[in-house]
């Protein structure tokens, strides 16, 4: 027995527009402690669709839409292009961020995509070190796009980090500090 590996079964999480609900207790505490997953509200994981199809990929859950089978890869990710314009792009730089072993959470209220933990933070007590856009590579932006970017990063005190995906969905990152003359 001791050699034996004891497998997890998978959560379930249900697609409610543009989240899934893990509504089991014991699964929705599994998975946020296992990586800091989603965000636990009464009980209850609500996970991005990025984290979503990420934890999906891992095979740690299956997602529902509210009436229905379970789905696939594709349906999915096309459910999630509809909801998300840009889905393919932040989910390419999500999923190679999150297998560098860092901690990635959605920062929306900031202006950006993600916030990004250092490897071994704690993201309930300590803060993100990076802000990080995702940009498909190929995309032209105006100085006054990227001027924004900085600001962004500047004002919440965070570094700048720009997360390039190519067509294969490597990444290639970017860090951009302040420099005074």
């Amino acid at each position: 027995m001791a050699d034996e590996e004891i497998k997890e079964e998978k959560a379930i999480g249900v697609l409610v527009k543009d989240k899934v609900v893990i509504s089991s207790e014991p699964d929705a505490n599994r998975i946020f402690n296992k990586g800091w997953y989603g965000k636990l509200v009464k009980q209850k994981l609500e996970l991005s669709l990025v984290e979503s199809l990420y934890l999906m990929e891992k095979g740690k859950i299956d997602i529902k839409p509210m009436t229905g089978k379970k789905l696939n890869y594709d349906s999915f990710m096309k459910i999630a292009t509809k909801e998300e314009k840009r889905f393919p792009v932040r989910y390419a730089v999500y999923s190679d961020i999150r297998e560098r072993g860092y901690i990635t959470k959605t920062a929306l209220k900031y202006g950006a995509d993600f916030r990004v933990y250092p490897r071994g933070q704690n993201p309930d007590t300590e803060h993100a070190k990076w802000v990080l856009f995702c940009v498909r590579e190929g995309e032209s932006y105006a100085w006054r796009g990227f001027a924004a970017m900085m600001r962004v990063a500047h004002s919440v005190r965070k570094t700048l980090l720009i997360g390039i995906a190519d067509d294969e969905s490597d990444v290639t990152y970017y860090e951009v500090n302040w420099t005074r003359p």
